[in-house]
């Protein structure tokens, strides 16, 4: 979940490189020095970006110009649900805001809580997740109820209807890292729990299909994988895993599709990998024309999108997969 705001003279010195390749089109900007966390768009025209010095930057062009506004806040997940409306994490505490990002209040949450995740379906009703724990709101933040996940940190959410939600995470002594909820988050059932998978980040291309993605865990040595679902999430099935790793290891951090067929996923060094065919066949980015000349090598942090994609990160590097 991602972010927002003012820097006309920044824009004067856009830097702009369109990159045009088969179908597809890339281009690359910079608007900061400093590296942009998270990220969050409400339609093809509406975003917004946080960064690690306070900042949150707004676009209404899509990313054509932006504007941006101090929130003295270093936030680390966005989630906007209109214009007015969005919500936000820190390393330790939840916010919300009723005018676009200009002024945010803190949610009360339980002592001793560090928040993980966030998601909102609507300005009222939203899940926060902590260690062991599934905050569930229905009036904004002003109260919270809760769901108890014994030994689990939760990482991300997806909800594809008002009652129906995915969550990853990992859990080490039972060796779970999907969950699914039918009861509007009142109960979470395991729905994958096969040893040694550990997921970041989830999303859904429509009700039925998502994709989640992190790292599989082979004898210590961290490998990005991907898993699908077909059937809103009840059962899942291994989609891709990258093997020929290097001694460091690596994971899969995000995962985004700017429709039904074309998908990025964000690693944390540079195994990026993307998919044009709905996730039958994923790619890494630096073995590839298509992207090639995007600027991976870890600069990335952050993905968003609806209809074209937004990977952002450091030295205000933002990458439009149009």
């Amino acid at each position: 979940m991602k972010n927002v705001f003012t820097a006309l003279s920044i824009i004067a010195t856009f830097l702009f490189i369109a990159i045009t390749t088969r179908a597809q089109e890339f281009e690359n900007s910079k608007l900061t020095n400093q590296t942009f966390m998270a990220a969050f768009f409400i339609s093809e025209n509406e975003g917004w970006l946080a960064d690690n010095n306070g900042k949150l930057w707004h676009t209404t062009n899509a990313a054509q110009t932006w504007d941006s506004v101090s929130v003295s806040k270093n936030f680390l997940q966005l989630q906007f649900i209109s214009s007015a409306s969005g919500f936000a994490l820190t390393s330790g505490a939840a916010y919300k805001t009723t005018n676009g990002g200009q002024v945010w209040s803190e949610i009360s949450l339980p002592e001793n809580s560090k928040p993980k995740a966030i998601c909102f379906i609507d300005g009222n009703t939203g899940y926060i997740s902590s260690y062991e724990k599934i905050f569930k709101t229905a009036d904004g933040g002003a109260s919270l109820t809760v769901a108890e996940i014994e030994g689990v940190n939760i990482l991300d959410f997806h909800f594809t209807g008002s009652s129906s939600g995915i969550a990853v995470g990992y859990d080490y002594n039972k060796n779970r890292c999907i969950w699914r909820t039918t009861d509007n988050g009142a109960t979470w059932e395991s729905v994958f729990n096969e040893e040694n998978y550990y997921l970041n980040a989830v999303y859904f291309v429509n009700e039925t299909t998502g994709f989640a993605a992190g790292y599989y865990d082979r004898a210590g040595m961290k490998e990005p994988v991907i898993l699908k679902t077909t059937d809103g999430g009840a059962t899942w099935q291994k989609n891709y895993r990258y093997t020929a790793i290097s001694s460091d290891g690596e994971t899969f951090t995000d995962i985004r599709f700017k429709n039904e067929q074309e998908g990025y996923a964000l690693s944390v060094h540079n195994y990026d990998v993307f998919t044009n065919d709905g996730g039958e066949t994923w790619q890494l980015v630096n073995d590839t024309e298509e992207l090639n000349a995007t600027p991976v090598f870890g600069l990335y942090k952050s993905l968003a999108g609806i209809g074209q994609l937004y990977l952002v990160g450091e030295k205000g590097t933002l990458t439009r997969w149009e």
